[in-house]
């Protein structure tokens, strides 16, 4: 039996897949192509266009590592951020000294996406991108330095990092340089050298950069707490398009801090920020409405907004929307949110989880290793009544009483006098671990 002609078009690909490049290809210019496209938002189009220089043997290394770099990046934008770290892994086997690639693994592992969050490791893959003089790596190592994320504190070096950026007037780099000069960073403070960096990000086009000189007047930055100088800057961000300052416009008019209190108008400012895709907004629209403050209570209203601010990654959103689904007794709805607040470094997202794990009366919810984890984790960052009560439960749930038990007293020590409900409730806990019970609640 003779075998049927393949069409040359299938004779071609064939050729491609067992024999290499296809003759006259220009990989070169396929990898021109797929910038294009990935500049356009067409990411899966522009992967076509890399896959057959990914194997074409004429490229040098460095230009191979490009193309994986690439790849990588439209894999990020997909949200394919383990295929995304595999590229950008590729590209550094290729060119160790790929700088884009160093800093987009960098990244990955700073935020913890596709791969176990791990800033020490990012700090060090920045700090090689920086050296050879990748911008954003340097602007991430000043903001390291400032924070002290993945390395301690060090002020004088973030400026280092930021100064050269800033100098060339990148926004980013000129707000970081700003804060470095404020009251929580310097020794002594710097505000008019704060407001400088700050005016001139405005001035390069970073409109939220007077959200923070006008956080500035409203906390006294400058000698005295000055209400009008706030809201005049909130203003003039507002006009130039920071939704960020229609929040906190909002939240002017809601406190009636330098303003007449409305909270009609501070409603109308967080909607109109939501308009403008900011998520903060999400959560103050669904405090008016669970409080029922400037507008008729509604709950369901709430839950909407809080699960839109939940969505985009607000931690103060994921709790208000676990705390109002505990309360109407949906424990089982509102443990994935509460996980998913507990993903942040925040000390009440643990202690939180750490306590529904730990006393919940449902047997699936309850997890007691993960709760001791949790609430260790709450106490490590700062000993409380209630993280360490917390952290007492989750010994209990663990059948630790004697760890529950030293653990509470030492909760109750801390309790002052003021505090005489929240003793004696501690004091029930006590004696329920002392009679070799968990507590439930």
């Amino acid at each position: 039996m003779m075998l049927r002609k393949l069409p040359i078009c299938l004779l071609l690909g064939l050729t491609a897949l067992t024999a290499g490049p296809v003759l006259g290809l220009d990989s070169r210019a396929y990898i021109e192509k797929s910038v294009t496209l990935i500049e356009s938002g067409e990411y899966s189009l522009a992967r076509t266009y890399l896959a057959p220089a990914l194997i074409d043997y004429r490229l040098s290394a460095s230009e191979r590592s490009r193309a994986f770099y690439l790849r990588g990046y439209s894999y990020l934008a997909d949200d394919l951020p383990v295929a995304a770290g595999k590229d950008y892994n590729r590209a550094l086997e290729f060119n160790p000294e790929n700088p884009a690639a160093l800093a987009a693994l960098g990244h990955l592992h700073f935020r913890g996406l596709g791969i176990p969050q791990d800033e020490v490791v990012a700090f060090g893959l920045y700090s090689q991108a920086a050296e050879l003089d990748h911008r954003g790596a340097q602007i991430h190592l000043g903001f390291s330095y400032l924070e002290g994320r993945g390395v301690e504190q060090n002020v004088v070096l973030a400026r280092q990092w930021l100064e050269g950026p800033a100098a060339a007037e990148n926004p980013a780099a000129m707000n970081f340089l700003a804060r470095s000069y404020r009251v929580e960073f310097a020794d002594p403070a710097d505000p008019e050298l704060a407001r400088q960096w700050y005016e001139r990000a405005f001035a390069a086009g970073a409109a939220d950069s007077l959200v923070s000189l006008a956080y500035m007047h409203q906390k006294g930055e400058f000698g005295e707490i000055d209400h009008a100088a706030a809201l005049r800057v909130f203003t003039e961000a507002a006009s130039a398009g920071s939704s960020a300052a229609l929040v906190s416009l909002g939240h002017l008019y809601l406190a009636g801090d330098g303003v007449t209190a409305d909270a009609a108008r501070a409603l109308a400012l967080f909607e109109q920020a939501a308009e403008q895709g900011n998520p903060a907004s999400y959560l103050s629209i669904g405090h008016l409405y669970e409080t029922g403050t400037g507008v008729a209570q509604n709950l369901a209203t709430a839950q909407a907004w809080y699960e839109q601010g939940a969505n985009a990654g607000v931690m103060s959103a994921q709790l208000r929307l676990v705390y109002l689904l505990l309360n109407q007794g949906e424990s089982t709805a509102a443990l994935p949110w509460l996980a998913q607040a507990a993903e942040a470094e925040n000390p009440i997202a643990h202690n939180d989880y750490a306590w529904l794990l730990a006393t919940n009366p449902d047997d699936t919810i309850r997890d007691g290793a993960l709760a001791l984890s949790y609430a260790q984790r709450a106490v490590a960052k700062v000993q409380t009544p209630a993280y360490l009560d917390t952290l007492a439960a989750a010994y209990a749930e663990l059948g630790q009483f004697a760890e529950a038990v030293a653990t509470q007293e030492q909760a109750i020590a801390l309790v002052d006098d003021a505090q005489s409900e929240l003793a004696a409730e501690l004091q029930g806990h006590l004696l329920a671990y002392r009679d070799g019970k968990p507590w439930r609640e």
